[in-house]
């Protein structure tokens, strides 16, 4: 019995793979430079989900190469682009990969700042199935009242105890 229960839920939680994280960090980029970073893609098919928020200096851009157009890249040649995002204070882009690869995702500051640009950056690697951006569900009033009334009640309910638990001390003093 036990065996076939196990053999049910495998499956279930096999289907909802966790995120696997492969950066969450700080970055800095100097003005006009290039920070670049390997992520390597061991599994397929996913969705390489990466995003970036500036904290200190000028706007910053995320651009996503496979690791062989790096070279064609930085020489100036014509190059496989993935993904690219805008210059921003924030951004988020997403590739969705059919099969393993080795990929490059460079980090560029804005040419015109006088300082560095200091960004959070994370990067995560999601089931192929999921949408990004997450699409957004809106509360389910009738839970939340749900909520609000039992939290209510049991505050009530521990403020009644304290209540009588005093009223026991002040008794058994006078």
């Amino acid at each position: 019995m036990r065996l076939r229960a196990a053999l049910w839920l495998l499956p279930c939680l096999a289907a909802a793979a966790p995120p696997v994280t492969l950066f969450d960090d700080l970055v800095e980029v100097a003005p006009g430079q290039v920070r670049t970073l390997a992520v390597p893609l061991r599994q397929a098919p996913a969705r390489l989900a990466c995003s970036f928020r500036v904290l200190r200096g000028a706007d910053a851009r995320l651009l996503l190469v496979p690791a062989e157009s790096v070279d064609a890249w930085i020489e100036g040649r014509p190059f496989e682009e993935l993904a690219v995002t805008g210059y921003g204070r924030n951004g988020t882009l997403s590739h969705l990969a059919r099969e393993p690869r080795e990929l490059v995702l460079g980090v560029q500051g804005r040419g015109d700042a006088r300082r560095l640009t200091r960004l959070r950056l994370l990067v995560r690697v999601l089931d192929p199935a999921t949408p990004f951006p997450p699409v957004p569900r809106p509360a389910d009033r009738r839970r939340g009242e749900l909520l609000v009334w039992s939290s209510l009640l049991l505050f009530a309910a521990g403020a009644a105890a304290g209540a009588l638990h005093l009223r026991r001390l002040f008794a058994s003093r006078g």
